[in-house]
């Protein structure tokens, strides 16, 4: 019943957030479980998953569609800053904001809920593939374009090189030429646990609706252009190249749809553009993919 996980997610989330509003926990708190789940909980969850994880043709396809969706999704959004007529700095956020998703935190426990473990190895390469290094190369391309000072395209790729969950990618792709002892994946498997529960209560109290107010518009273009862009997008080349929808396909139409990725976010804001956009599109966002994915759901499963 697709109640049940949206019901589950939802919890969480509301749980970290009331945490924040009754002072049990600060905003600033949310990046010491973020920080748990990055460096432990998902490189633990990728290395056991893709080095068990027999790779086709079929899923490198299904990931290639996502990124090029979101891609089409990213040119609508710039078309729509310009007839809106949004300064620069918000136009480039936009299309930063529209182009890179939460398929980690949010994708992750969501096609989890569900499909079930089974896609969790699906869920993983999408988020590596389609959005984690493209990040690190298109990231500082497209924040060139607005930003005061110069991004460096070699500090953020140094920065992905050493990302943990990218080194525990990398590092199951090489041991896989080699049998290891199943007891090894024993301790990996109790941190791969705590990924769903600790990263959804780390949004919960990272999550600030303050700036919506003064970014509705832009919030709107990002929101439509992220979330519901991508999937049209996605479900129609699939279907015009006769392609059977089944679980894996909809893992890559659902990651497709997650909503703004929190690290672009943070890059937005680093680089000094619109960051009032930045933080409201990750906060509505998560909000918005309550009424997104239950739809898209019932649409196309």
């Amino acid at each position: 019943m697709i109640f049940v996980p949206l019901f589950s997610i939802f919890v969480l989330v509301a749980s970290g957030f009331l945490a924040k509003k009754f002072n049990v926990l600060e905003q600033k708190h949310s990046s010491i479980f973020i920080n748990f789940v990055l460096c432990f909980a998902i490189p633990a969850l990728i290395f056991d998953k893709v080095y068990h994880v027999n790779i086709d043709t079929t899923l490198i396809n299904i990931i290639a569609l996502g990124f090029v969706s979101t891609i089409f999704g990213a040119l609508v959004a710039l078309l729509l800053s310009y007839i809106f007529k949004f300064s620069k700095a918000t136009m480039v956020s936009a299309v930063m904001l529209s182009l890179f998703g939460n398929t980690l935190f949010v994708g992750m426990p969501v096609v989890k809920g569900f499909f079930g473990d089974s896609v969790i190895n699906e869920a993983i390469f999408y988020d590596q593939l389609a959005t984690s290094i493209p990040l690190s190369i298109l990231g500082p391309f497209i924040l060139s374009f607005g930003a005061k000072d110069q991004v460096s395209l070699l500090k953020n790729t140094i920065s992905v090189l050493k990302f943990p969950p990218f080194v525990a990618l990398v590092l199951a792709l090489t041991l896989k030429h080699f049998s290891l002892p199943e007891f090894i994946f024993s301790p990996l498997r109790m941190f791969e646990g705590s990924v769903t529960p600790v990263a959804l209560f780390a949004i919960g109290v990272g999550l600030s609706f303050a700036s919506i107010k003064s970014s509705y518009k832009a919030l709107g273009v990002v929101l439509a252009c992220k979330m519901v862009v991508p999937a049209i997008f996605f479900f129609a080349v699939a279907k015009l190249f006769g392609e059977n929808l089944d679980k894996t396909w909809l893992v890559g139409l659902l990651q497709c749809a997650m909503p703004p990725m929190a690290l672009a976010s943070a890059m937005i804001m680093k680089a000094e553009l619109d960051s009032s956009l930045a933080v409201s599109s990750v906060a509505m966002g998560v909000v918005f993919s309550f009424v997104t994915m239950p739809i898209f759901y019932y649409l196309f499963v």
